[in-house]
């Protein structure tokens, strides 16, 4: 199979929603989950990304966003710098489980669950989302959690000076999983 096609035919022809406004607030860190917001504001800063960043927003943009894996993957292409075609495309069919050793569509990773395990002091998230450097340690994770009267004493309004999600992840994951649901009943 060629770039840019799924090695697993049965899953070339997705039927994704991929709508544009959710791919932009991906590619400018502004989805309303600290940890993929993070990662995406340090490719577009400095042009690399941990392998671990790079599964987690890959996850989100297909499976939360609902956006073709494809148009992750240019998006990689164009902005790391140590881009290598096999292992963009293998990286990006792993998480949009379209690939030769793809993790099973039925796993979708949380990006809270994600950042709390392997950013649990938010010091990532602090350094490339600092409006959220004063959030606790739990907060960081998931600021729209926070109540407004904690969001006015750390001067922090969620929705004003740093987005709602874009998307719930718990509606998100149910839709995904009808999707690949849908397109693996047709093997």
């Amino acid at each position: 199979m060629a770039a840019g096609h799924a090695f697993k035919a049965n899953f070339e022809q997705l039927a994704f929603p991929d709508d544009d406004a959710l791919f932009e607030a991906w590619c400018d860190g502004r989805t309303g989950y600290p940890l993929v917001d993070a990662a995406m504001r340090q490719i577009n800063r400095t042009g690399w990304m941990h392998n671990r960043l790079r599964m987690v927003v890959a996850s989100f943009l297909v499976k939360d966003l609902l956006v073709d894996w494809r148009r992750g993957e240019r998006y990689f292409a164009d902005h790391l710098i140590d881009y290598d075609l096999s292992a963009n495309n293998g990286g990006w069919q792993w998480a949009a489980s379209t690939g030769c050793d793809a993790q099973p569509w039925f796993r979708i990773f949380n990006p809270v669950t994600q950042s709390e395990r392997f950013d649990a002091e938010g010091k990532f998230i602090r350094k490339y989302v600092p409006e959220l450097a004063a959030c606790n340690n739990k907060e960081i994770h998931a600021p729209w959690l926070m109540p407004e009267m904690r969001q006015t004493m750390l001067g922090i309004r969620i929705g004003r000076d740093y987005p709602q999600p874009v998307v719930d992840h718990a509606t998100q994951r149910a839709l995904a999983l009808a999707l690949y649901k849908q397109q693996a009943s047709r093997e």
